[in-house]
């Protein structure tokens, strides 16, 4: 009869409730005709009762939840048909209401009801103009600042020494001033290059590698001092 009572009692409440009654009177007369001293049954009896009536506590708590999440939905729908409404007000679009003044309509600008309102044009809205910059808000510049382009890096630089008709011919002329002046040539590399030539083949002695023109110039001239025939030159051939 409990099981009987608590699943009346979660699908129809309103009939659960004229069970419980009974449920009550057959207890007290099953507990008078019982006997007095069985204090399990006794027991027993009032826990049912007391899960009976946690669970009437709960279905109420549960009926009171139902009922405030239904005020919050109708609330929240009622702000965003306002929001829409403003929304489509500012679009342009005719708003058509029922009833927009009660009164009666005594000339322009009152609306009559059942009428369509119509939002005012953007031409007839007065336009609203940015105020102008407060002293401490302009904006200042300083004078433009030129900097040059940064150099691009040079090529690595060399000397041409001599000239020959033959790659041996080279290799003697850099043998014989490497010895002279290996001070000054001692750190450099020989390589040869062809050049063309109205009499036959010819060959120039280029040394290298130097940083730059600068520092190709300065060894040249320190070489013409030494009465040796030097030219700055791009650095490249095939080593010798």
């Amino acid at each position: 009869m409990a099981l009987t009572y608590l699943v009346m009692l979660s699908v129809r409440p309103d009939l659960a409730e004229g069970v419980g009654d009974q449920v009550a009177a057959l207890v007290g007369v099953e507990g008078r005709s019982g006997d007095a001293g069985d204090e399990r049954v006794r027991t027993d009896i009032a826990a049912l009762r007391q899960g009976v009536e946690g669970l009437q506590r709960e279905i109420t708590a549960l009926r009171t939840q139902i009922a405030t999440r239904d005020e919050r939905e109708q609330a929240f729908a009622a702000r965003l048909a306002a929001v829409e409404a403003q929304r489509v007000s500012e679009q342009g679009v005719p708003l058509a209401t029922a009833s927009v003044n009660r009164g009666p309509s005594d000339g322009a600008g009152s609306a009559i009801e059942g009428q369509i309102v119509e939002p005012p044009r953007a031409a007839e809205l007065p336009t609203r103009r940015p105020p102008p910059p407060r002293e401490t808000e302009r904006i200042t510049f300083s004078a433009p600042q030129v900097k040059p382009a940064a150099a691009a890096p040079e090529t690595p630089r060399g000397i041409q020494i001599a000239t020959g008709p033959s790659v041996d011919a080279l290799r003697i002329s850099w043998m014989l001033l490497a010895d002279r002046h290996k001070e000054i040539l001692g750190g450099y590399e020989p390589r040869f290059v062809p050049s063309t030539s109205g009499s036959g083949p010819a060959y120039r002695l280029i040394a290298g590698p130097i940083d730059s023109t600068t520092a190709a110039n300065r060894v040249c001239g320190e070489l013409r001092a030494r009465r040796v025939t030097c030219g700055v030159s791009a650095f490249g051939g095939e080593p010798l």
